[in-house]
């Protein structure tokens, strides 16, 4: 075994936030211009199956850090508390001995904003507090006022700035620095580092920059043109008229420029994954780091008339998931379904820290080209626009969602890739929908499910108002002052922080 496979990585995660796997040149988008990610992929493994385990921020980042659904630690929706003694794959790595720090947005909500890293190097771009709690009890002509707005469509367009990307901007120069951190360490510790950008999320405002390098390009229209809203199914019609697009609807032009916004952001955010990667080769630290690229979830960037994400359908809950480990594993693509529930398993065996006892498995061997069984992915919706636990399983090349009062829905997503045709009647399918339904079963009470989800958000209303009275509790994280320059004796702090160049030719 060579030298570098007995060496305990350094470990990079980069996420994105509402990124589609579909919206990458990796996953075979033509239109977009994804270089660094494309590279990425080329030297990597690609999953070309992976999907979040609940297509929301909060609980998708939660589930994905603890390895857990987030109907198993109470992560329900995007104003749930994250449970400080959750473990999580930044605490598993900082007990194995490894430097674990933060950059950017993770979306936690509570009073713990570390969840096991030792630093964290910025705020995160939306409160910490319990500030949109779901209500399955409001009739659902209701709205609150945090829901997603059609409005990012009609004015998705180019901004001088926007706080998100000040924001990504920050990211990226406290990633970038802390290598620059890592490198100057007298030590030989492995590191974690995930650095975690909020774009291409909506509203979807690119630099002039990015967005001329489309100026040439024919912008893609949906594979599926927006359906009438009697046609769409029950879940998608509720998230339509929760968002306001039942109201107004945009125009095919309106489509394309929120389209090519959408892209033009993505560039934006594959310029800054060129960055890290570039920063560790500079340092002399890639051939021992590797780099993993994913996202919380997609975006349906007006599939069937929808956007955002909340949606089973593949556009919203497919992620790209890339694996770059120079020396230790070759390129291949993978086309097994697997989830995000899988990449805490995944980075402790990478780290050598062995079996956590989470529900995943670890991609290591898949990614080796070793063989497998599949295994069925659990999606979880739990938020606002549904009244009852809307869930959803992959097993294969099928798709199952359920939701009570709803009608099921059964997809074959390799001859359908759109899920225009729903299976689930079809006599030749019966014993798989059965098998499927029995499988939820056995995994879910329903009933108890709802329960549990009512009561929390119930308890959390209380608190919130509570905390909103008087003088206001905050959570939100503020990173300590480092002393990053000349401190102490002159000489020394020079020489202390200079890395030497090397030369990559």
């Amino acid at each position: 075994m060579s030298e570098l496979r007995t060496r305990r990585p350094n470990i990079v995660v980069i996420q994105a936030d509402q990124l589609a796997a579909a919206a990458l040149g990796a996953y075979g988008n033509t239109v977009v211009k994804s270089p660094h990610i494309d590279a990425l992929g080329a030297e990597g493994v690609v999953f070309d199956r992976a999907y979040c385990n609940s297509p929301l921020c909060a609980p998708s980042r939660a589930s994905m850090m603890t390895g857990q659904l987030p109907s198993q630690i109470g992560a329900y929706d995007n104003g749930a508390d994250f449970g400080s003694s959750v473990p999580t794959f930044a605490h598993h790595l900082r007990a194995a001995g490894y430097h674990t720090a933060l950059v950017g947005r993770m979306h936690f909500i509570g009073p713990d904003q570390l969840h096991g890293f030792e630093e964290r190097l910025t705020t995160d771009v939306y409160p910490a507090g319990l500030d949109m709690v779901p209500d399955w009890e409001l009739p659902e002509e209701d709205r609150l006022p945090w829901y997603h707005d059609a409005g990012s469509v009609f004015t998705a367009g180019v901004s001088a700035a926007t706080v998100q990307r000040d924001f990504d901007d920050e990211v990226l120069f406290r990633s970038l620095r802390h290598l620059n951190d890592r490198a100057r360490s007298l030590d030989d510790q492995p590191f974690l580092l995930v650095s975690s950008f909020i774009h291409p999320h909506d509203p979807y405002e690119p630099t002039l920059e990015h967005w001329r390098r489309y100026d040439d390009v024919e912008i893609d229209d949906p594979r599926v043109a927006t359906l009438p809203l009697e046609e769409q199914d029950p879940h998608s019609r509720r998230l339509l008229e929760m968002s306001g697009f039942d109201q107004k609807e945009p125009d095919a032009e309106q489509v394309r420029r929120a389209r090519r916004a959408y892209y033009a952001c993505v560039s934006y955010v594959d310029d800054h994954v060129g960055a890290i990667v570039r920063r560790l080769d500079e340092l002399g630290l890639r051939e021992n780091t590797v780099v993993v690229l994913t996202s919380d979830h997609g975006d349906m960037l007006g599939e069937r008339g929808l956007w955002y994400k909340m949606s089973p359908y593949e556009q919203s809950a497919r992620v790209p998931l890339v694996v770059s480990a120079p020396g230790r594993l070759e390129s291949r693509r993978v086309d097994t379904p697997v989830s995000l529930l899988d990449l805490l398993p995944t980075l402790t065996d990478l780290a050598g820290v062995g079996e956590v006892g989470t529900p995943g498995r670890s991609l290591v061997p898949i990614a080796a080209g070793d063989e497998h069984e599949p295994e069925d992915v659990v999606i979880e919706y739990l938020a606002e626009g549904v009244t009852t636990p809307h869930l959803t399983i992959v097993r294969g090349r099928h798709k199952l969602v359920r939701c009570p009062g709803d009608p099921d829905q059964l997809f074959d997503v390799t001859a359908d890739p759109d899920e225009l045709v729903n299976l689930v009647d079809d006599p030749a399918h019966a014993e798989l929908v059965q098998s499927l339904r029995e499988a939820l079963a056995s995994r879910y009470d329903v009933g108890s499910l709802s329960h549990d989800v009512l009561a929390s958000q119930g308890r959390r209303r209380v608190v919130h108002e509570a905390l909103s009275a008087g003088a206001p509790t905050a959570w939100d994280h503020q990173p300590p002052h480092r002393p990053d320059y000349v401190r102490g004796d002159f000489w020394t702090a020079l020489e202390r922080g200079r890395v030497p160049a090397r030369d990559l030719g």
